[in-house]
């Protein structure tokens, strides 16, 4: 399995949405993918004054992508199943993946903005009982997607002989990647997806998280996705790099940062010039990712990173 290339489009005005997305596809991007959230919990895009801009809907956003586009496909970071239920989001998910001619995975999390559960009413557990909800949500959804009619009874969702036509385009199934850094996501991934999706971390400790997985999938380890979201700064060495991301992060959206706990991530970031961010990334790949979906700060790294970098992974 070779390294899957993903690039991360920021909550910006349409314009920009789509302009990011087409020039994705047209330098050789495997998949495009943004964020799921009711409340956008960091404020304006980075590099921007400290207006709130908001956040799309990602379903509606992708699916407009993937009618836009011809070749790339398109993903979440990740789909909050609790928003839309498991029902509806297996009938869109297979409504998607045969218009789009296969061109769809689902990604998906349990969350963990508090906030926009409360604001619109959706139930909100601790961390044990959000990873059940997703559990159950996730069963259902590759039964919807395999099986002619579906009853299920359990904690959080009921059905009663519900079936979804037409299946979608993959067979048996598009790739459900389960997102989530904890044992408990670890272990969904195991039992029910085709991949496990994590944030960034230092190449040995994604290594140690990897090496965790595989006892839990037995045969199925050799085809199970291994993935990656990570920061990319580009400068002319990492310091440089960080001098320019300390430049361009507003102070509120640092503030932000420190709520949803992403220093970490910030902390672990590729970055430097072409060569020392190509030198990273195969680090990673030496652990056994398989996917890596490319979160930057600066459009202008982007474009560099697709000259520069992108063409030696391939």
């Amino acid at each position: 399995m070779g390294l899957e290339l993903g690039f991360f489009v920021p909550p910006v005005p349409p314009d920009q949405f789509i302009g990011m997305a087409l020039r994705a596809e047209e330098v050789g991007y495997d998949f495009i993918t943004c964020d799921d959230h009711m409340i956008y919990p960091f404020g304006a895009p980075f590099g921007e004054d400290e207006q709130d801009y908001g956040i799309h809907d990602a379903w509606s956003a992708m699916t407009y992508l993937a009618g836009a586009t011809s070749k790339i496909s398109v993903s979440h970071m990740v789909l909050v199943t609790t928003f839309r239920g498991p029902g509806l989001l297996a009938k869109m998910g297979a409504t998607l993946d045969l218009f789009s001619g296969g061109r769809m995975d689902l990604s998906v999390g349990a969350g963990w903005f508090e906030r926009e559960f409360r604001a619109f009413d959706f139930p909100w557990e601790n961390h044990k009982g959000r990873l059940e909800r997703e559990r159950e949500a996730v069963q259902i959804i590759k039964s919807l997607w395999t099986e002619p009619r579906v009853s299920f009874e359990g904690k959080y969702y009921r059905l009663k002989d519900a079936e979804i036509t037409p299946k979608p385009f993959q067979k048996p199934h598009p790739p459900i990647w389960i997102g989530g850094d904890s044992k408990r996501s670890m272990k969904l991934a195991a039992d029910l997806g085709d991949g496990w999706l994590v944030h960034a971390h230092e190449p040995d400790g994604i290594g140690r998280m990897f090496q965790s997985i595989k006892p839990l999938l037995g045969e199925r380890a050799e085809g199970f996705g291994l993935g990656l979201a990570a920061f990319i700064i580009m400068g002319s060495d990492p310091e440089d790099a960080t001098r320019k991301m300390n430049d361009m992060i507003p102070q509120p959206v640092w503030e932000r940062f420190q709520m949803a706990d992403i220093r970490f991530e910030i902390k672990h970031r590729i970055s430097g010039n072409p060569q020392q961010c190509l030198d990273r990334i195969k680090e990673y790949e030496a652990t056994g990712l398989t996917r890596l979906i490319c979160i930057f700060l600066d459009p202008e790294d982007a474009e560099l990173f697709a000259q520069e970098v992108l063409p030696k992974l391939r």
